[in-house]
């Protein structure tokens, strides 16, 4: 009887890879919270967690530092957090203020594809080491944050099935969001990635202004300003910036093989570490 209702689990947590998108559900994708605080030199700090449904895996507890490509300095951490029941967690937590004002350009996931929702626009992409990213796309309008993570299991998947996006989009509230797997011929193609339009939360007008009109001594309020003239300058030109939210989806073909693939991962209770 227990091992009927392990498999009965496991085949329900399989079955939401298949998932398409909107009113018919979010794939692995089960809930995202986004929030903001200004700290005491006005600068935005940005935290989402998503709570991604892994059935009988689950994911290695480690926690990855972001560093200011400006400079040395921590911004932030993205964070993958191992839960009860096959609920995990992917939390970043990152200083916006300090990111805005780095350079873009288009970026792609760690197997060469497309990324979901950011698509083709221009992005600010940070390495966070071993091949993991966190990309940022802004305007005044738009902004959508991410993070993918190559996963060392995965790389089994990629060898037979290279080159696949599965990730489909949902609504929750005021986030649109996506999260799911992409692989790669190669080791370290493969893994999970998470992508917010967190447009309705936070904007690069709403952090600029944050930072000019910080209410600290007049010295202090005039570097503020410079610095957001420094960040204005280097943020996008124009507000153009479209989203792409379509779900990224295999072929029926793959998407059997896949699910037959994750099926077996599951049966084994694999845990989903992050690529040496």
């Amino acid at each position: 009887m227990r091992n009927l209702f392990a498999k009965v689990v496991t085949i329900v947590m399989i079955s939401v890879f298949s998932v398409s998108c909107g009113q018919n559900g979010g794939g692995v994708l089960s809930g995202v919270n986004v929030s903001t605080t200004t700290s005491a030199n006005n600068e935005i700090m940005l935290s989402l967690s998503a709570n991604i449904n892994l059935g009988a895996m689950s994911f290695a507890a480690i926690s990855l530092p972001i560093i200011n490509p400006k400079g040395s300095n921590q911004i932030g951490t993205v964070e993958l957090v191992p839960g009860l029941g096959g609920v995990n967690m992917i939390k970043i937590s990152v200083n916006m203020s300090e990111l805005v004002g780095y350079q873009s350009s288009q970026a792609v996931l760690p197997n060469g594809n497309a990324i979901p929702l950011i698509a083709n626009n221009q992005t600010i992409a940070v390495n966070l080491g071993k091949g993991a990213k966190l990309y940022l796309t802004i305007s005044g309008n738009v902004t959508a944050i991410g993070v993918a993570v190559p996963i060392s299991a995965f790389d089994s998947i990629g060898a037979k099935l290279p080159g696949l996006n599965f990730f489909p989009v949902v609504a929750f509230d005021k986030v649109i969001a996506t999260a799911g797997i992409f692989t790669g011929a190669n080791a370290g193609q493969n893994g999970i990635a998470l992508v917010a339009d967190v447009s309705q939360i936070v904007k690069l007008d709403n952090i600029l202004s944050r930072s000019s009109s910080s209410a600290v001594a007049s010295k202090s309020r005039s570097a503020m300003r410079t610095k957001a003239l420094v960040v204005r300058e280097a943020a996008p030109a124009n507000d153009d910036i479209q989203l792409n939210y379509d779900s990224q989806k295999p072929s029926a073909a793959k998407e059997a093989k896949l699910k037959s693939m994750l099926l077996q991962m599951n049966a084994k209770k694999t845990v989903l570490r992050m690529h040496k």
